[in-house]
């Protein structure tokens, strides 16, 4: 099974990460990260919603076997003097968290 993370280069903001809002979950570092990756049901709706408004996306494939040691800037720096947003789009709360792109396995849209 694939899960997506979702990167945004945006004409206001700049540069972000973009995690799906999991407040309230508990788990191992593994299962919160694989919780914060979007599915492809939920780009379906968020990546013409994001695009419309002008929004670049980068998409990256997440694997289920390859979830050891990852975790996302903001859960990685939470606390931290780090800039964060809270967006509301299409009825999906997502933190938008600054951070650094790199991946081999990022697609630009």
């Amino acid at each position: 099974m694939r899960r997506y993370n979702l990167y945004s280069l945006t004409p206001h903001y700049g540069r972000y990460e973009l995690i799906k809002d999991t407040r309230g979950q508990s788990g191992t570092s593994e299962t919160l990260y694989w919780a914060e990756c979007f599915t492809w049901q939920e780009l379906k709706i968020l990546v013409p919603y994001l695009k419309k408004r002008g929004w670049r996306l980068i998409i990256e494939i997440v694997e289920e076997n390859e979830l050891y040691g990852k975790t996302h800037i903001h859960s990685y720096t939470y606390g931290k003097n780090i800039e964060t947003q809270i967006l509301n789009a299409c009825g999906i709360n997502i933190i938008m968290a600054r951070g650094p792109i790199v991946s081999d396995k990022q697609k630009t849209y």
